[in-house]
């Protein structure tokens, strides 16, 4: 692998554009939807919050070794980012679900 060949502004926008896409996947497939943390936190915050943080380390961990092999600093950067996109997402999701009254009726 020879890091001396520079990446083409193309290139760059392909790695940030995969693995963002594979940031995103975790989430999918780690958790439910923000909605679905924002109806559940008054009684799951924890549980949801756990598997969000499990997220945040597969997605950064996934980018990190992409970045180590290809020697180039993207996918971690994508990564990180929607990481850190995501985490405020659900917690945002929590805040609302948990400082909403329970809508009328029981459900």
């Amino acid at each position: 692998m020879s890091s001396a060949t520079p990446l083409s502004r193309s290139d760059i926008a392909v790695l940030i554009g995969v693995y963002a896409t594979f940031a995103l996947d975790v989430y999918s497939t780690l958790n439910s939807s923000p909605q679905t943390t924002e109806l559940f936190a008054g009684d799951r915050e924890e549980t949801l919050m756990h598997w969000v943080l499990i997220g945040d380390a597969v997605a950064v961990g996934g980018g990190a070794v992409a970045a180590l092999v290809s020697g180039k600093i993207w996918p971690l950067v994508a990564a990180l980012a929607v990481a850190v996109g995501m985490h405020y997402t659900y917690r945002h999701a929590v805040g609302r679900g948990t400082d909403t009254p329970a809508p009328a009726g029981g459900s």
